[in-house]
């Protein structure tokens, strides 16, 4: 690519809204394999994730403005009684991949995730009907850098297959949700916590 052609990514700057999240801070083996993997690739075209912006995104609760404070705290109490009924879990890195320019760790069982993105979605519309819940094709990820100009697909595509990098049996245990305010910074994605929510319906302090 040549630098003329380059075009910044575009995408909205700025708070986005709130979703609920996965995070990772307390899965030493996911750093270790991001930091792997992020060796080799190109800091010229990929801005890479640090280890406290390392996510799984679930579902989208609301856009910006778009939710109050006592709307967020009744979609709070809902999952945390729709949690009451799910147990941790544990993913396994499936493979590292392009996703749409960015790259990428696809995290499996599917069934999992899905399972628990469903319990949340049917938690947030029963206390926020009008919420614009997020439908998506992606299979569920992390991403570990993410690309600095559109059109990057073919050389995330081509440095996921270049690294070479040990993955097989990295596991990281789900025991929490999180539900985040986000917003994005340059290439990259930031959020603070709102409410944090353990798999057995707990507060988590």
């Amino acid at each position: 690519m040549n630098s003329m052609d380059r075009r910044p990514r575009e995408g909205r700057i700025g708070p986005l809204g709130y979703y609920w999240f996965l995070t990772f801070e307390h899965a030493p083996d996911l750093h270790a394999a991001a930091k792997d993997c992020q060796q080799s690739i190109d800091t010229r075209l990929f801005d890479l994730t640090p280890d406290d912006g390392l996510h799984l995104t679930l579902d989208r609760i609301a856009h910006d403005g778009a939710s109050t404070p006592e709307q967020r705290a009744s979609i709070t109490e809902a999952a945390r009684s729709a949690c009451e009924d799910q147990a941790p879990f544990t993913l396994t890195i499936e493979r590292l991949t392009n996703l749409r320019g960015a790259i990428g760790f696809i995290l499996s069982p599917a069934e999992q995730i899905n399972n628990l993105r469903d319990t949340l979605r049917a938690a947030t519309l029963s206390a926020f009907p009008d919420a614009p819940v997020k439908d998506s094709s992606s299979a569920p990820h992390v991403t570990i850098a993410y690309p600095m100009y559109e059109g990057l697909s073919a050389e995330a595509a081509a440095s996921a297959a270049a690294i070479d990098a040990p993955l097989d049996g990295v596991a990281v245990t789900v025991s929490d949700v999180t539900m985040v305010a986000l917003e994005r910074r340059g290439c990259k994605y930031r959020w603070d916590e709102v409410a944090c929510l353990s798999l057995s319906g707990k507060r988590k302090e």
